[in-house]
């Protein structure tokens, strides 16, 4: 006599299959979710730092405060030394918190010439 349909054991076995894989894709989906959004607070830190590197450069005026970018926030410090008489030096570092890894940091640091002021050349 032969037998229609799958026996108890070969549906359960199949069950357990399938659950097996759909948990395997539920744990890659969740590491891909928090990779990408390590990698999105990173860039953003990037930006930030080199943005504001880059007013520095032009002159601007470079606040170190807080700043809160997509939900996240940012803490941002500024450094800036003369170099010599006519060139300063400004690192920008910002630091943000990230949930998996702790507190994250990252930082540029460049140089601009200050120019001399007309009273300053005709002194000498």
């Amino acid at each position: 006599m032969k037998e229609n349909g799958f026996t108890y054991m070969e549906a359960l076995l199949a069950l357990m299959l399938f659950a097996i894989f759909v948990l395997t894709v539920q744990q890659m989906l969740h590491v891909s979710v928090r990779e990408r959004a390590e990698r999105s607070a990173e860039s953003t830190a990037y930006n930030l730092a080199y943005s504001l590197l880059e007013r520095w450069k032009a002159g601007l005026a470079v606040e170190a405060n807080d700043r809160e970018i997509q939900g996240k926030r940012y803490r941002i410090q500024t450094i800036s030394a003369n170099v010599t008489e006519m060139v300063e030096r400004c690192e920008v570092q910002v630091f943000w918190e990230s949930e998996w890894i702790g507190e994250r940091q990252i930082g540029f640091s460049g140089y601009r010439f200050t120019p001399l002021i007309r009273s300053e050349i005709i002194e000498e």
